[in-house]
């Protein structure tokens, strides 16, 4: 399901929104899912290795709610071509760029942008999908690390900091009351009271 075949930009992009429409029924599936686990565990629920789970999945619990996120584009054939190409670029000489490498760099970054691009085209009138979409969480964590004045010729000063496509999913939802501390208890309290009361009413 989470492999997809190199190809041209519209076989990669149509290929990439059947993949976020299959990502995302199970976030959709989660809200439901989550409860019927004591402790969620994402491997199995995701068919995921460990290793794909720590860089594709982010979920966190919070005093009520679970936000759950997937990270679609390190699945796309494009995504993994600019960042072999970035590594070999950048890594050898962090100081300055390896020479010949850039140009090469700038144009797996654009082909990379087309398919996303197209891929949010075609998703553009998935409910479903735009029920997940988070993109500007994914633009806004993206706006943290990028430079704010990006060199001229690279990737991303030909995108913008805040202009980046992105088919991240995301999804919140309430915590299953048996992992909130004191919530459980506070229900069978409310229920208790709503019983008394409901005693007291039928004896008048």
């Amino acid at each position: 399901m989470y492999r997809l075949a190199p190809g041209s930009v519209e076989e990669e992009a149509h290929a990439a929104a059947m993949l976020v429409g299959a990502v995302g029924e199970r976030m959709q599936r989660l809200t439901q899912a989550y409860g019927e686990w004591q402790f969620f565990e994402p491997v199995p629920y995701f068919d995921l290795a460990p290793a794909q789970v720590e860089r594709l999945t982010h979920i966190s619990e919070r005093v009520s709610t679970v936000h759950a996120v997937f990270f679609v584009d390190p699945l796309l054939p494009a995504f993994q071509s600019v960042y072999d190409c970035a590594i070999a670029t950048f890594q050898p000489n962090p100081a300055g760029l390896k020479a010949g490498r850039l140009d090469e760099l700038i144009e797996r970054w654009r082909r990379l942008i087309a398919v996303l691009h197209l891929s949010r085209r075609h998703l553009s009138e998935d409910v479903a999908f735009l029920s997940l979409n988070a993109g500007i969480e994914e633009q806004e964590r993206w706006a943290a690390v990028a430079p704010r004045r990006p060199d001229r010729g690279t990737p991303w000063h030909t995108t913008g900091r805040l202009m980046l496509p992105t088919l991240t999913l995301a999804v919140e939802f309430p915590l299953p009351a048996f992992r909130q501390s004191g919530r459980l208890r506070r229900l069978r309290r409310s229920h208790q009271r709503r019983r008394a009361f409901a005693g007291r009413s039928r004896k008048q």
